[in-house]
């Protein structure tokens, strides 16, 4: 029979860690210069051309593994 895992209790971390932790995430995680809605969007056919064309590679990719090509 497998043990249960017993939690332990996580003390808060002190405020050095946290000022810390913030200052890495501000360095690494910069916030990005444009909103993000900005993007034009996809026509849906655009969309459903290259979901076709990923199919068609797959299939051509398959078929060649088996030998069928």
């Amino acid at each position: 029979m497998i043990a249960p895992i017993q939690q332990e209790q996580q003390r808060p971390r002190p405020a050095t860690v946290r000022h810390a932790h913030r200052l890495v995430a501000a360095t690494l995680l910069k916030r990005r210069r444009y909103p993000a809605d900005d993007t034009p969007k996809v026509p849906g056919w655009k969309a459903w051309a290259f979901a076709a064309w990923v199919v068609a590679v797959v299939a051509v990719y398959f078929a060649h593994m088996i030998g069928w090509l």
